[in-house]
């Protein structure tokens, strides 16, 4: 929780925006999003660019940080409310004051699960516990039709 407040104070406080960073609109959609940072990707990786690797790094770190928090709805609905909240008072009030995000801590549905698994992901991890479990039974009935005992100690145990 608070790294999202910080990103958004920190973003918020007179540095460029997350939109303006991937060069996209405020209605971009999540394709219109992805194509920017996959643009920009290929544009700044430290691997790809004849920029400096220190700056590339920077840059390349911080279209990083926007695609993610705007690719997630849940971020990006926080994100827009305060940018809204945030021009509103510095329109109003006093440029220089920045008022905190509050986030409610209770909510733990931003931070670490920031998608659901795909189908293709479950199906992968479905077939990889199917593997586990029939590679387990075919090593005891290898072990059976052979002659081998199950309660035998492991060679590399004994001295």
């Amino acid at each position: 929780m608070i790294r999202i407040s910080l990103l958004i104070k920190k973003n918020l406080g007179g540095e460029i925006s997350y939109y303006k960073i991937l060069g996209v609109n405020e209605n971009a959609s999540n394709h219109q999003l992805r194509k920017a940072f996959c643009r920009l990707s290929i544009e700044l990786h430290p691997d790809t660019t004849s920029l400096e690797k220190d700056d590339a790094k920077n840059k390349f770190q911080k279209v990083l940080e926007a695609y993610e928090n705007l690719n997630n709805s849940k971020l990006r609905k926080i994100y827009d409310e305060e940018l809204k909240r945030k021009s509103k008072t510095f329109n109003k009030i006093n440029p220089n004051t920045i008022n905190n995000l509050i986030v409610d801590s209770n909510n733990q549905n931003l931070v670490g699960n920031r998608r659901p698994y795909s189908n293709g992901e479950i199906f992968s991890l479905f077939l990889l516990i199917m593997i586990i479990f029939f590679s387990l039974i075919f090593s005891v009935l290898i072990a059976y039709f052979t002659g081998k005992q199950l309660d035998t100690i492991p060679v590399w145990l004994v001295n």
